[in-house]
């Protein structure tokens, strides 16, 4: 009876080691109550949606093999099938290029023209960048309609503009003839998206104070 007794408690203290120790496989310093080194196959999986502190989202095909996808990246992928209706709105005596119209994995902004050298005599240059890398060079084209006062709107031109990782950052320029109370209409596209884009830019002459005239710039963005 006592060599019962013993044989027992050896064999639920083994048992409760267990149940609190770690497991690894193919790691020999297990971080969790399961640490796997490897590829993971696992039958029923916990909904984990509303969980904000991982920034890598599971996946699982029709049998149970897991991977991961980068939760940034699933979420432009996401996004590129959303429509967008955007719009950038400010008032200044001149246009402000960190004031940027983000849509899609564009960026749209306006630029004092007064400082291009090439176009000396227009005041108002607008301007793309893109909102991240790339990963790989690509160029996005477009196609531009342009207003002056109380002309219709016309063709002007077509166009396209590379991107890299080292440039993706770096405004470019798109057209740098638009003047106060001129519209600019774009059509504009990215390389393997099913979407493309319709841009508006405007800029007017809002109020005069002490003798100077500040503008009211506007950006609008339809991703379609």
């Amino acid at each position: 009876m006592k060599f019962y007794k013993i044989t027992s408690i050896i064999i639920l203290f083994g048992f409760n080691i267990n149940l609190f120790s770690q497991v690894g496989i193919n790691t020999s310093k297990p971080e969790r109550a399961l640490d796997v080194n490897g590829n993971l196959k696992v039958r029923n999986l916990a909904d984990k949606t509303a969980d904000e502190s991982y920034n890598k989202v599971l996946v699982t095909d029709a049998i149970g093999n897991l991977e991961t996808v980068d939760k940034a990246t699933l979420k432009n992928k996401i996004s590129e099938e959303i429509p967008e209706i955007k719009r950038l709105f400010y008032t200044s005596e001149r246009p402000n290029p960190d004031n940027k119209l983000k849509c899609g994995r564009f960026e749209f902004s306006f630029r004092d023209g007064k400082n291009n050298t090439q176009y000396p005599n227009k005041n108002l240059d607008i301007m793309l960048n893109l909102s991240s890398d790339p990963k790989k060079e690509i160029t996005t084209y477009f196609t531009l309609f342009r207003k002056w006062g109380d002309n219709d709107l016309n063709y002007y031109k077509s166009n396209g503009k590379t991107y890299n990782s080292n440039n993706y950052q770096t405004p470019q320029l798109l057209c740098p003839q638009l003047d106060i109370n001129s519209t600019g209409e774009f059509y504009i596209s990215y390389p393997n998206e099913n979407n493309f884009y319709r841009v508006l830019f405007l800029a007017r002459p809002n109020y005069i104070e002490n003798n100077i005239t500040y503008n009211s710039y506007t950006i609008t963005c339809e991703k379609l």
